[in-house]
């Protein structure tokens, strides 16, 4: 096995640690609560500063919930490249699908307002509907039509595609640092630090803003990283 196979491994494998650590400093069910949705609803926005409530749970009051989430779509994004990676040899060979101009010129212009509407569900996602995992799905879509119109290895190239590999997991374990901040003030981990702000201010939410940009990010990457390992081992789109 690759030099590199065995860091992403170890990588992996403290990364999960961490989740266990922090599951065993948090852990504490009282069981089933009647009407336990009712408080998420009259004081959601007061206790968040976010306006859209969706994002006031899973990123405030069920954090931890969403970052098993996270956690989940990184091994699948592993998963998939290790196991294509040992598919190699028995995957066929695809001829090269030819350039077409129609394509091509589809992708010069939807692809500038497919980034903007992932960048804008982004940013918001914490006033009106949206977040990091839809608005990194929805980029990633137009990173997918541009590998149809100019080639995957065109856009990998272009990316950086092993650069962007590390970088996703770099976020990732910035995510774990910020949720883990808390210790060193005398706090809880997944305690919010910053401010709430004005209600339907776009800096506001306390660090929900942060977690959407991080997880945001994090998607717009691994779902490339999924579309080009099925490209690279399986044939060109």
């Amino acid at each position: 096995m690759r030099r590199s196979s065995w860091s992403m491994i170890i990588t992996a494998s403290v990364l999960v640690a961490c989740f266990c650590i922090l599951l065993m400093m948090t852990f504490g069910y009282r069981g089933a609560q009647e009407e336990a949705g009712a408080a998420y609803i009259e004081n959601g926005v007061s206790d968040t500063g976010a306006a859209n409530l969706v994002s006031a749970i899973y990123l405030n009051y069920r954090l931890y919930d969403t970052l098993f989430e996270i956690l989940i779509f990184s091994v699948a994004v592993l998963g998939v490249h290790f196991y294509l990676v040992q598919q190699k040899g028995s995957a066929e060979e695809v001829t090269h699908i030819p350039e077409s101009q129609i394509i091509r010129t589809s992708a010069d212009l939807l692809f500038p307002p497919i980034l903007l509407l992932g960048i804008y569900l982004v940013l918001f996602g914490h006033l009106s509907p949206g977040g990091g995992f839809s608005g990194g799905t929805a980029a990633g879509t137009g990173l997918l039509l541009c590998a149809v119109a100019l080639g995957a290895d065109v856009v990998a190239r272009r990316l950086h595609e092993a650069a962007l590999e590390r970088f996703e997991w770099g976020i990732l374990l910035v995510i774990l640092f910020l949720v883990l901040l808390p210790i060193l003030f005398g706090r809880l981990p997944l305690t919010d630090l910053l401010p709430r702000g004005g209600l339907g201010n776009l800096l506001s939410g306390g660090s929900i803003p942060i977690y959407n940009a991080l997880i945001g990010v994090k998607v717009f990457i691994g779902t490339w990283v999924v579309i080009y390992a099925f490209v690279r081992y399986r044939g060109e789109v």
